[in-house]
């Protein structure tokens, strides 16, 4: 495990791991999420470069793709507009699903490798803050710590109390 925050390593990371279980043959998947956000970075498509070139179809990414960055909307900031696309272009087997949907998510998972003898990209679309409505789809909360009310409310909402 590795946590790598907005600077966009955790691709990179992930397809060393799968190039390393690929060279010792071992039947592992690699598997990394990476925010939309973070998928500006350029050391995210110099890793997507790599995995397709050396066979890495033991290597799976999941984005989160709610549309936001740190100062704003993913399309405004940097006009992709399809991360499917882009990945594709990139040399890599990817599909849409609903974010929200684990079943889903799943699925996709326990067909990696797909057969396509390339890496899997997932590109699962969501709602920051989904379920409690104070917070969907609200950037502010990139920063922002609830009070103990705001707790209380979004626990309520989410079923959890």
């Amino acid at each position: 495990e590795a946590d790598t925050g907005s600077l966009g390593h955790g691709l990179g990371i992930a397809a060393g791991l799968a190039l390393s279980a690929k060279m010792n043959k071992s039947d592992s998947i690699t598997v990394v999420l990476l925010g939309d956000g973070e998928s500006c970075e350029g050391s995210v498509w110099e890793a997507a470069m790599l995995a397709p070139a050396q066979g890495l179809e033991n290597l799976a990414v999941i984005v989160d793709c709610n549309q936001w960055q740190a100062t704003g909307r993913s399309k405004d900031i940097t006009g992709i507009s399809s991360l499917k696309d882009k990945f594709e272009a990139f040399g890599w087997s990817s599909c849409d699903i609903d974010g929200h949907d684990v079943n889903a998510l799943v699925e996709v998972l326990q067909k990696v490798p797909d057969g396509s003898g390339k890496p899997v990209a997932v590109i699962a679309h969501t709602i920051k803050g989904k379920g409690v409505s104070f917070m969907e789809d609200d950037n502010n909360w990139h920063y922002r710590i609830p009070n103990k009310e705001e707790v209380k409310q979004a626990l309520k909402e989410m079923g959890l109390t």
